[in-house]
């Protein structure tokens, strides 16, 4: 019998994800295949177990949980011919939606089985890889105090830390440089992102495409304190572009700078340290997907 390797994160999605293990099993067996389920402690542990199975020259893994668990999968991945697969179980799972895979388990399970093999691009930062979003300013803030606050669940926790950081988060002096393009002045975030998505469904680069070569670089200004709740709601659609002190260009590489060290998060996950520069590149179609 087919056997598919499966690190499943118990911790994602606030606990839940490991209390559906035998949900999962159950999926896997309806279709005759069989699964082998890896419950991990952390990233280093699932890194070290995909880098074993890619040693042994496993087609594909499946990374069950979250953003976070995916981006921690595909750092063994990348560049290899192992491909990922994904089994959204987290609580914000954009990667999964960019990729069109479907949120209920038992379809996500279908398109692991039935889909297609495609390469997709990377974005590179300190020499750490990530598939959809980055962010460097109030996301990145809006991150933090997500994984924070416990009692913060799913797209209504980001969208309540959001809020917070509405009326708490300080506008940064900052300078944006990539190729043909420079921008200099307060903003309140940059983001470089590989999919349209961030956050748990907000919508900072609606025509992002994880497979086109390049990243979309997403620039908000500063904007009064009750303003921002007005903008707000258009980060959802991404509407927001429409508004004079945002920017959006495709890059292929960027450097940013900034006046404070700020929290810098990809795909969802913090770096350990605040930053106050960082440079941003891609590598085209380094990692198989399926979807």
């Amino acid at each position: 019998m087919r056997r598919i390797p499966v690190v499943l994160n118990p911790a994602a999605g606030r606990g839940t994800a490991g209390e559906r293990e035998g949900e999962l099993r159950r999926l896997f067996q309806g279709w005759g295949v069989g699964v082998e389920i890896f419950r991990t402690e952390g990233p280093e542990e699932a890194q070290a177990l995909v880098r074993d199975f890619c040693a042994r020259a496993e087609p594909v893994v499946a990374a069950a949980g979250g953003d976070g668990t995916i981006h921690a999968v595909a750092q063994a991945l990348v560049g290899t011919t192992t491909a990922l697969g994904v089994l959204p179980m987290g609580s914000g799972n954009d990667f999964a939606r960019t990729l069109g895979i479907p949120p209920d388990l038992k379809e996500a399970v279908r398109t692991l089985l039935c889909g297609r093999l495609r390469p997709v691009d990377v974005g590179e930062v300190f020499g750490r890889f990530y598939l959809n979003s980055l962010g460097m300013g109030i996301d990145g803030q809006i991150a933090h105090d997500y994984q924070a606050h416990p009692f913060l669940r799913g797209e209504l926790g980001y969208l309540l830390a959001t809020v917070f950081e509405v009326f708490r988060f300080r506008p940064v002096e900052m300078e944006v440089e990539a190729e043909g393009f420079g921008h200099k002045g307060k903003l309140l975030t940059v983001a470089v992102m590989n999919g349209p998505w961030a956050g748990g469904g907000f919508c900072l680069a609606p025509r992002a495409k994880p497979d086109d070569g390049l990243l979309d670089l997403a620039l908000i200004g500063h904007y009064p304190r009750l303003v921002r709740l007005a903008v707000l709601p258009k980060t959802r659609d991404g509407s927001y572009l429409s508004l004079k002190r945002t920017k959006l260009v495709c890059v292929r590489a960027a450097k940013i700078r900034a006046e404070r060290p700020l929290v810098v998060h990809m795909d969802g996950e913090l770096l350990p340290e605040r930053h106050s520069s960082l440079e941003v590149a891609i590598h085209p179609q380094a990692l198989y997907v399926i979807s």
